[in-house]
C-alpha cells in the first residue's frame, strides 16, 4: 500500500493523540489506574521486604556466631506475585477505560458536528476509521506500558528484592496480553458508539456488555465452583482419592459444563489465568519457566487475541456501513 494512503491514516492518528493530550483525559485516567495499581502492590511489598530484612538479619547472626547459614533454608523471594491485585485492577479498571477511550474516538467528531464534513474531504471512511483505531489502540498501549513499567519500579525497590532478567519478559508478555485484552473493550465502545445513534445509549449498552464480561461472568463461575468456596479444595479437604474424584464429577457433568462454560465466556477470566500463570501469581505456576507456561497458556492467550480481532473487524464493517453516523445525536 502506497504511502498516500497511509497518510491520512497518519494524519487522523496524529490528531486524535494531540487532542488526548491537550484534554488529557487519558493521562488523567491512565493516573488513576496506576495509582490503583501502585496501592495493591504496595502493601505486599512493604510484606516482602520485611520478610527478606528478616531472612538477611537471621543470616547475619548465624556468621556473626561463626555458624553456616545451612542451619536455615533459603526463602525464594518472587516479587511479581505481588502484582496480583495490580492485574485485577486492570482486568476491572481498564477495560472500563478502554471503553471510554474508543467511546471518546467515535464520539468526539460526532459530537463537534465535524464528522460529515471530515468525510466530504479526499479520505476514504476507512482511512478515517483506521486512523482513529490506531490512535486509540496506540494511546492503550503506552498507558498500559506506563502503568507496567511504573509497577515494576516499584516491586523493584519497595519489595527489598530486586527483579530479576528473567522477570522482564514476563512483564513484557503481561503487557501484550493486556494491550490485547483491553484493545477487546476499546472496539466494543467504538463499535457501539459508531452504530447507536445516542451516544449517551451507547455508552450504557457498552457498560452493561462490561458489568457482565468483567463482574458477573467470572463471580458467578467461581461462586458456582465449590473448590472455591473451601480452603484448598472440597476433594482434598474431603481427603477423596483421585478416581473417586473423576467418578463424583461425572454426575455432575451438565453442571460443570455450565459453570465452566459461564466463565469460559469472559475474556477477562482469560486474561486472568494468563497473566497469573506467566507471572507466577498462582502458586502452580510459580518458579516454573516462561516456555512452559506460554505452551500450556496458549489457549487463554488465543482467546484474547481472537477476541480483539473479531471486534476489530466488526467494529470496521459497521462503520463502514452505517450511514447513520452523520445523523447520530
Amino acid at each position: 500500500m502506497s504511502d498516500t494512503a497511509f497518510s491520512p491514516i497518519a494524519t487522523i492518528a496524529a490528531k486524535d493523540i494531540r487532542d488526548a493530550k491537550r484534554d488529557r483525559f487519558v493521562l488523567i485516567v491512565t493516573l488513576f489506574l496506576a495509582l490503583g495499581a501502585v496501592v495493591a502492590l504496595v502493601s505486599g511489598a512493604i510484606a516482602l521486604r520485611t520478610d527478606a530484612a528478616t531472612y538477611a538479619a537471621a543470616k547475619e547472626t548465624l556468621l556473626a556466631l561463626g555458624k553456616s547459614v545451612d542451619q536455615i533454608s533459603a526463602p525464594e523471594f518472587y516479587p511479581l506475585k505481588l502484582m496480583r491485585g495490580a492485574i485485577e485492577q486492570i482486568g476491572i479498571v481498564g477495560a472500563a477505560i478502554a471503553i471510554l477511550i474508543g467511546y471518546r474516538a467515535a464520539a468526539s467528531e460526532r459530537g463537534r458536528q465535524t464528522l460529515a464534513l471530515i468525510l466530504t474531504r479526499p479520505i476514504r471512511r476507512w482511512q478515517f476509521l483506521a486512523g482513529k483505531i490506531a490512535a486509540g489502540l496506540a494511546l492503550l498501549g503506552i498507558g498500559l506500558l506506563a502503568v507496567l513499567a511504573t509497577l515494576a519500579v516499584v516491586a523493584h525497590f519497595a519489595s527489598g528484592v530486586g527483579l530479576s532478567a528473567d522477570d522482564l519478559p514476563r512483564l513484557a508478555v503481561t503487557w501484550v496480553a493486556a494491550w490485547a485484552y483491553t484493545a477487546s473493550f476499546f472496539f466494543l465502545g467504538f463499535i457501539l458508539t459508531m452504530t447507536v445513534r445516542k451516544t449517551a445509549t451507547a455508552l450504557l449498552l457498552a457498560f452493561a456488555v462490561w458489568l457482565t464480561l468483567v463482574l458477573v461472568a467470572p463471580q458467578v463461575g467461581d461462586t458456582l465452583d465449590p473448590d472455591n468456596q473451601v480452603a484448598g479444595g472440597v476433594f482434598k479437604s474431603l481427603s477423596i482419592a483421585k478416581p473417586d474424584q473423576v467418578e463424583i464429577m461425572k454426575q455432575f457433568a451438565t453442571y460443570e459444563t455450565l459453570r465452566d462454560g459461564i466463565e469460559q465466556a469472559s475474556v477477562t477470566k482469560h486474561f486472568e489465568r494468563f497473566t497469573f500463570a506467566v507471572l507466577g501469581i498462582k502458586d502452580t505456576y510459580t518458579g516454573v519457566p516462561l516456555g512452559p507456561i506460554l505452551i500450556e497458556k496458549q489457549g487463554d492467550l488465543i482467546w484474547i487475541f481472537l477476541t480483539a480481532l473479531g471486534l476489530g473487524i466488526l467494529a470496521i464493517s459497521l462503520s463502514l456501513n452505517a450511514d447513520r453516523l452523520t445523523k447520530a445525536e
